[in-house]
């Protein structure tokens, strides 16, 4: 009966983890902020902007750039899938390079 309980409550404990969703840290949004200066940087020229190219130089130079961070290659994936269009977007819209993080909020205003 206590190997239940336990039990139960051991899976009560791993289930509260998993809903509970991830609180940003001061890491993240430096990261974040890295990873955005990347797109930028491989999506500042006009005529490489076609989706496919962009993202594999992004995939290349986040890669290069963060090689030494742990599940680098994952997050440089999952950040270029959900954020390189809004970069391109801004870039397109004609918001200056330099700019363009700080608009998207992925890098603090100076």
């Amino acid at each position: 009966m206590k190997t239940l309980f336990c039990l139960l409550a051991l899976v009560a404990v791993v289930a509260s983890f998993a809903v509970l969703p991830k609180v940003p840290t001061e890491q993240d949004g430096a990261l974040n902020c890295l990873m955005c200066e990347v797109g930028v940087r491989v999506a500042e020229n006009p005529a490489d902007r076609e989706a496919h190219t962009v993202e594999d130089k992004f995939d290349a130079e986040c890669k290069k750039d963060l090689g030494a961070i742990p599940f680098a290659e994952k997050e440089c994936e999952k950040y270029g899938n959900s954020k390189l269009d809004p970069i391109i977007n801004e870039l397109e819209g004609g918001t200056a390079p330099e700019d363009v993080c700080r608009k998207l909020k992925e890098c603090p205003s100076n």
